[in-house]
């Protein structure tokens, strides 16, 4: 298999395969080969950062503008914690739901929030 098809199994965005190989064929053999040597690490930093595919460059882009010498930061995303059930009304309602607990005529968000979270230790 040549270099560019070697390229073309690996990007994970396989479209306008013309351009992308007329794009490769423009790059000397060092770049083609830095090209072909970034590839892994640009997916897992796409990965890393959950980019949607439409999000990847196509090839002939990503090619033609340099990007395998683009700086990547892998560091992992920090992804916020889930809010819990008492932090909003929806969340609240969503755990009374799941307990199948209804809300009382004229019982406040408060006292409501205190019987769902009785029922919780009472489950514990």
């Amino acid at each position: 298999m040549n270099n560019f098809e070697s390229f073309w199994q690996l990007y994970p965005r396989r479209v306008g395969k013309k351009a992308a190989k007329s794009a490769w064929l423009k790059l000397s053999i060092g770049e083609q080969q830095a090209a072909l040597n970034a590839i892994n690490e640009h997916i897992c930093y796409w990965n890393t950062h959950s980019t949607h595919i439409n999000f990847i460059p196509h090839p002939s882009t990503w090619l033609n503008q340099g990007r395998w010498e683009d700086e990547l930061d892998l560091t992992p995303v920090n992804k916020k914690p889930p809010l819990p059930w008492y932090s909003t009304e929806q969340l609240t309602f969503d755990k009374a739901r799941e307990l199948q607990i209804n809300a009382r005529p004229g019982e406040d968000m408060g006292q409501f929030r205190s019987r769902i979270a009785a029922k919780i230790a009472e489950l514990a």
